[in-house]
């Protein structure tokens, strides 16, 4: 498990078909603040959101911006990190939209 960093950062591979979550130090490119109480507060949420990322990301993989959508992600112990791929992607609230239908 990632366990509780203080920071974590998006990395998406060459293809960008897949991206994943990960602890980082704070100066990495694409790094964001963990809220220090989110292992403790039950109500804390956490946004990471990124203009450039979320549009670059959705165009390459043939996605309209204009959509909410909701991507499943799995722990990979061998990278400390949870891995999205963007056949999994689904329109929030309708059919799965990615390759996996």
């Amino acid at each position: 498990m990632i366990g509780a960093p203080s920071h974590i950062c998006l990395k998406i591979n060459k293809e960008m078909d897949s991206f994943a979550v990960m602890p980082c130090e704070p100066a990495e490119p694409m790094a964001f603040k963990v809220p220090d109480d989110i292992m403790f507060n039950t109500r804390r949420q956490m946004k990471v959101t990124s203009r450039s990322f979320v549009i670059g990301l959705l165009s390459i993989n043939g996605l309209e911006s204009g959509h909410t959508y909701k991507i499943s992600g799995i722990y990979s112990e061998n990278n400390n990190a949870v891995v999205f791929n963007m056949s999994d992607i689904w329109i929030f609230g309708e059919e799965k939209v990615g390759e996996n239908k």
